[in-house]
């Protein structure tokens, strides 16, 4: 209901930001999707967003579903996730509850037409870690790629469909790393 009430998606936990500064661990890193920007805060990495829900249009479609807009916070830099990489250029990519970008090849995927390319941010970055919930991010299509995939019991997010949070790590190879853009 908070997270509902504030437009917070995913709650930034004291055993999330240590789990996220050790996967970091010294290298540069961003948070794209960033919303409110308390998790790029505690981490003391940009926070980036294309801040979309303080678009009139879209901030009318929310109203009219009875649910509040993202409040942006001041540090979180409007930038798109593609504009964001290629200003900061991160070893690290974290997303919270990022929507993947909607693909007229694959519509039962969803998605949206302002979305995410996934798979452009795995070719640009060592690692990106997505952090969403099983059954609300269940067609990202990158997630047939090899990955990890974790459940932490300290994860929370406002869904409430009965599914658990998970957390989704994406490696590069070390040879195709010095290739990115």
């Amino acid at each position: 209901l908070f997270g509902v009430r504030h437009g917070i998606y995913s709650l930034p936990t004291v055993e999330l930001l240590e789990f996220l500064q050790a996967r970091i661990a010294g290298r540069s890193a961003i948070e794209i999707g960033a919303g409110h920007g308390v998790l790029a805060q505690a981490l003391s990495i940009p926070a980036t967003d294309n801040r979309q829900q303080e678009d009139p249009a879209i901030r009318a479609y929310y109203e009219s579903i009875g649910q509040p807009t993202i409040r942006y916070g001041d540090h979180v830099e409007k930038l798109d996730a593609e504009h964001a990489l290629a200003k900061y250029r991160p070893q690290v990519v974290i997303a919270c509850w990022v929507t993947h970008r909607f693909d007229e090849a694959e519509p039962q995927r969803g998605g949206s037409i302002t979305g995410v390319d996934e798979a452009a941010i795995l070719e640009n970055c060592e690692e990106y870690i997505f952090i969403g919930n099983e059954k609300v991010h269940q067609h990202k299509p990158i997630l047939s790629l090899p990955h990890e995939r974790l459940t932490p019991r300290w994860l929370y997010s406002r869904a409430l469909n009965g599914s658990p949070e998970f957390i989704a790590i994406w490696r590069k190879a070390p040879a195709s790393i010095a290739t990115r853009h």
